[in-house]
């Protein structure tokens, strides 16, 4: 690798660049700093085989936007033809944007996907080479199983109230009502209008699903009504007593060992792989609080 000054009108962006769209605000903001301070971060490019140019690996945001301040050139790391194949390309396109949050959610998971399939790699795989945990990997893979139409309206909002838009989390509960795509709409509704957070929106579709009788009544109810439409009762506590806790996972215990995933059609492997992490994920997360708990106990 070398580090070069190459002017930008011989620099071409990646076709195969994970990220979708740029942010006209954002990218009009970063050509004001490069006109103050320059371009402080060299981006990354690979010579075009047999043209007097070069591709970008990363770094697309500031060769545009040193496009927009009318710089001639711009600072440059050059990695040999072929010290970068299609998949590391990818890979390390795809880590800088997430690492940016410069992607989409949905934009993550069909990146992500691409990933997968290209490197015929699992979750966990995916989740260590990215640097995400695998749980993680998992739910954006989940909101490819929204309808596009309510997956592109999804936003990353991890430190800040959701107010009306639908976030991942938000996602994995309207996912639950995917083969009623009329109720499903009716609850994104609900959520943009009333300003529903994610935990509220499942409790929403946990009674969609429960009590089909009463759906109508359901989505007109404010939230806090809810448990008077359905009765005046709250979800009871699953497990009241240590004995029933123990129960229920003596019955479930035998019906997990009976699963053969010979049964699992190819086109299921992913859904069924990720629903299984997260039992599995749930089950060491308990195990771990019920150890403290005995330490603490002793």
């Amino acid at each position: 690798m070398r580090l070069e000054l190459i002017e930008v009108s011989r620099i071409v962006e990646d076709p195969d660049q994970p990220r979708r769209a740029l942010d006209d605000t954002a990218l009009a903001g970063l050509a004001d700093s490069i006109r103050q301070y320059g371009v402080l971060n060299p981006i990354t490019v690979m010579p075009l085989v047999g043209v007097d140019g070069f591709r970008i690996v990363t770094g697309e945001r500031r060769w545009r936007a040193a496009q927009l301040a009318g710089l001639f050139e711009i600072p440059c790391i050059i990695r040999e033809t072929g010290a970068t194949d299609t998949v590391e390309r990818t890979a390390e396109q795809l880590i800088e944007n997430l690492q940016r949050e410069e992607l989409s959610p949905l934009d993550k998971a069909m990146a992500i996907r691409a990933l997968k399939e290209t490197l015929a790699a699992n979750n966990k795989e995916i989740g260590t080479r990215l640097g995400i945990s695998e749980r993680t990997v998992g739910y954006l893979l989940d909101l490819l199983d929204l309808p596009e139409s309510i997956g592109e309206q999804i936003i990353s909002s991890p430190n800040r109230p959701a107010d009306g838009n639908l976030t991942e989390k938000h996602g994995r509960f309207l996912r639950q009502l995917n083969e009623e795509p009329e109720l499903q709409s009716r609850l994104v509704d609900k959520i943009k209008d009333e300003k529903l957070s994610a935990d509220d929106t499942g409790k929403i579709a946990k009674a969609l699903r429960h009590n089909p009788d009463k759906r109508d009544d359901i989505l007109a109810s404010a939230i806090e009504d809810l448990p008077q439409v359905l009765g005046g009762k709250e979800d009871a506590a699953p497990f009241s007593t240590g004995r029933a806790f123990i129960s229920y996972l003596e019955r479930m215990l035998p019906q997990i060992e009976e699963i053969k995933v010979t049964s699992v059609s190819a086109a299921e492997i992913p859904a069924v792989e990720t629903v299984a992490v997260q039992v599995k994920e749930a089950i060491d997360r308990l195990v771990a609080e019920l150890r403290a708990a005995r330490n603490q106990n002793g």
